[in-house]
């Protein structure tokens, strides 16, 4: 196949990608240290992430882009891919001049500087939050309920009452006292709440 060919083969497959694709190229000075890089290639995904065009983007730097990168780690750790070689998997929250969100990243030397691929996680992040949050009112609803469960058998035994009328006294008394009823019942069952002739 002529290389012409397989060149623009290859660019058309990154054209068509859903993933980010950035081909970055290190800027040293003149001690060889790399003080920057900039961007080489873009594929649309990654324009469309930076939310700007390629004339916006290609040959500038990224710290003249985005700054936040001097000082949160991510601009050292590109530049630690490209000297020991080592790729990189990586999420992090960023936002800055229009790049807002939460992305997943894969970097790798490539030359004199990287290749990322990457895609925004947000919307996976916020479901993972939600369900976070309603792994935990679940379980701190269970712990309610199980905490309830034993002080209405404890009241029940130790008052000779029976179990509907001790979750009664057990209702009430938080009621009455502006308190959660699964606090209630756990102070019940430690001794420090007295419900006698709270029925």
């Amino acid at each position: 196949m002529d290389p012409a060919q397989l060149d623009g083969d290859f660019r058309s497959s990154l054209e068509a990608l859903d993933e980010a694709f950035f081909r970055m190229r290190a800027v040293r000075d003149t001690t060889g240290a790399i003080e920057d890089f900039y961007y080489e290639y873009c594929n649309p995904a990654a324009l469309r992430v930076l939310g700007r065009s390629s004339d916006d983007v290609i040959g500038r730097r990224l710290i003249e882009l985005y700054p936040a990168h001097k000082n949160n780690g991510l601009f050292d750790a590109y530049v630690q891919v490209i000297e020991t070689g080592d790729p990189l998997r990586y999420e992090f929250q960023y936002d800055e001049n229009g790049l807002t969100g939460e992305f997943e990243v894969f970097v790798c030397r490539f030359g004199d500087g990287y290749v990322l691929v990457g895609h925004d996680i947000s919307e996976r992040k916020r479901a993972e939050r939600r369900t976070l949050i309603l792994a935990e009112q679940l379980q701190a609803a269970l712990t309610s309920r199980v905490a309830i469960e034993q002080a209405k058998g404890y009241v029940a035994a130790s008052y000779g009452l029976d179990v509907e009328t001790a979750f009664m006294a057990l209702r009430r008394y938080a009621r009455d006292n502006n308190r959660r009823i699964g606090e209630v019942a756990g102070s019940v069952v430690a001794g420090d709440i007295d419900l006698a002739g709270g029925w």
